[in-house]
């Protein structure tokens, strides 16, 4: 009896420890980012640095956008994304400048972050998160990452539940069009092609709407001919040429190629200027994307 009384107590206290103790052990919110790294969380982030457009989407999306002090110069949406102060990326950014922010926790994106400024930025005790998505599923976990640091769980799921009804109303919709064969061009033929494949979630946008890309046969984004755009004949052309190129009608650019002329989608007036922040970027506008690729789709 006196064992068993014994074993009772000692479950008693593990479970006062491990359960209602994690907050007064200080050890607070763990994620674990898209690095592999543990960053850990004993509050609510007050003040946020975003460093990377898609992580400030999310952000807003999730109702955190108050707690937002600076974003990247790459950061227009939303609008009120003008009134922070915005922050160089890269080789210029001032890790400095930052840490004098004082900053909750920085997120930043795969791409922009580099290893001498993130351990300057945890050096200085800064919490820093960074994160990639290349799919759908990989864009929700991003956002329910997003939302576990900064409190926002509870939204977080709201959004990702949102956005895959969004995209299974889409994928019924499309039952109804027949399939047409699209290229996703984004970049243009001055600096050389580019366009996306399998792996993508501009790809897995497609499948949704019923669509054929004409490099599905492709992985990721890669470089592409002009010989294989011509041969391979797409009925959609979807430009997603940023103001950076210098170019100031895409779709002009494209439809006045010479060697494009019995393309279907140039000769059937089929090239469409999408907007390349919403398609390109892993997050809540992915929906939205979406709907425009369909309406390109019932134009034909």
């Amino acid at each position: 009896m006196k064992r068993m009384l014994s074993l009772l107590m000692t479950v008693m206290l593990l479970l006062a420890i491990t359960g209602c103790g994690a907050a007064s052990t200080g050890e607070g919110v763990r994620i674990m980012d898209s690095r592999g790294v543990e960053v850990i969380f004993d509050s609510v982030p007050r003040s946020i640095v975003s460093l990377s457009p898609a992580n400030t989407e999310i952000l807003y999306a999730l109702g955190a956008g108050d707690q937002i002090i600076a974003v990247s110069e790459y950061c227009n949406y939303p609008e009120d994304t003008g009134n922070k102060q915005k922050l160089p990326t890269g080789e210029k950014l001032n890790i400095e400048a930052l840490i004098s922010l004082n900053p909750g926790v920085v997120f930043l994106s795969q791409m922009g972050a580099m290893e001498d400024q993130l351990g300057q930025l945890e050096n200085a005790g800064i919490k820093v998160v960074v994160t990639e998505a290349n799919s759908l599923d990989e864009t929700y976990e991003i956002i329910r990452m997003i939302g576990q640091a900064t409190g926002k769980s509870k939204e977080a799921d709201e959004l990702v539940s949102s956005m895959q009804e969004s995209f299974e109303a889409l994928k019924e919709e499309a039952r109804g069009i027949s399939q047409k064969s699209v290229y996703v061009e984004v970049s243009p033929l001055q600096y050389g092609l580019w366009s996306c494949g399998r792996e993508t979630f501009v790809q897995e946008l497609l499948d949704i709407i019923g669509a054929k890309n004409i490099f599905d046969d492709t992985t990721g984004w890669s470089a592409v001919s002009e010989e294989q755009v011509i041969e391979r004949n797409p009925d959609i052309i979807i430009t997603t040429a940023s103001p950076l190129t210098g170019i100031e009608d895409p779709v002009g650019d494209i439809t006045g190629r010479a060697n494009w002329a019995e393309i279907n989608a140039v000769k059937k007036g089929q090239v469409y200027m999408l907007d390349g922040d919403m398609l390109s970027r892993p997050g809540p506008r992915l929906v939205e994307a979406a709907r425009e690729l369909m309406g390109t789709m019932d134009e034909l």
